[in-house]
């Protein structure tokens, strides 16, 4: 069965509700998605605050651009919010030609357009 790869931007409040969905509701995902979900990293710049979610198997780290820019990654969940530092990690994962899921509402409303044309010039998805 194909791995998906999952890498999350953004430990916060979003971002841990993200990873404990992913966690907790595994088997139903796949099963849905006819594929395993792996969720393989998640980049914060705290990782040392406990979010009481089991991270086994999920490497935290506090570097970004190591998410974006690994390969084995297929979908990267942007959580940070705002338009500058979420937009150009966005980019730059577009540009890596990923799949992008975001909940950036005040990004999407600026730059959504032109977002969504990237993500289709580079063969991904702008989720949202």
């Amino acid at each position: 069965m194909r791995i998906i790869n999952v890498g999350i931007l953004g430990y916060g409040v979003v971002g841990a509700g993200v990873a404990k969905l992913i966690k907790e509701k595994k088997k139903l995902l796949e099963s849905r998605i006819g594929a395993v979900l792996n969720l393989k990293t998640i980049a914060d710049i705290d990782t040392t605050t406990d979010r009481g979610i089991e991270l086994k198997g999920t490497a935290l780290v506090n570097d970004a651009a190591s998410v974006i820019e690994d390969p084995s990654i297929d979908i990267i969940v942007e959580t940070i919010g705002g338009e500058t530092v979420a937009r150009q990690f966005i980019e730059t994962a577009l540009d890596n030609r990923k799949h992008v899921v975001t909940a950036n509402k005040a990004l999407l409303a600026d730059h959504g357009n032109e977002l969504v044309s990237m993500a289709r010039t580079n063969g991904g998805d702008l989720a949202f």
